[in-house]
């Protein structure tokens, strides 16, 4: 493997995803164009996340999410990894 030409690969690659104009160089405004980009795209995947955990949290459907609700979805969660834990304790007990 040759490390220069894999670093030159990786260069080039990085400056075709940033240079938005195809003038071969990449200045700070195209940089800061990827970034707000990026930052827009985490924006959006971090609030539909959310979004979906409140649908599983929210389970009369009023759009707020109360402390029982909460405590309804750790038991659950807490009786789902006891009995993860159960079966790999049990695997190891066979073997």
């Amino acid at each position: 493997m040759d490390l220069k030409q894999t670093a030159d690969e990786f260069l080039a690659k990085g400056t075709s995803i940033l240079d938005a104009n195809g003038d071969g160089d990449v200045d700070a405004g195209e940089v800061l164009d990827a970034i707000k980009g990026r930052v827009k795209e985490t924006a959006e995947a971090v609030a539909e996340a959310a979004g979906e955990v409140k649908k599983g949290f929210d389970a009369d459907g009023d759009g707020a999410v109360s402390g029982e609700e909460v405590k309804v979805v750790a038991d659950a969660l807490k009786e789902k990894a006891t009995q993860a834990v159960d079966g790999i304790v049990d695997k190891f007990k066979k073997e």
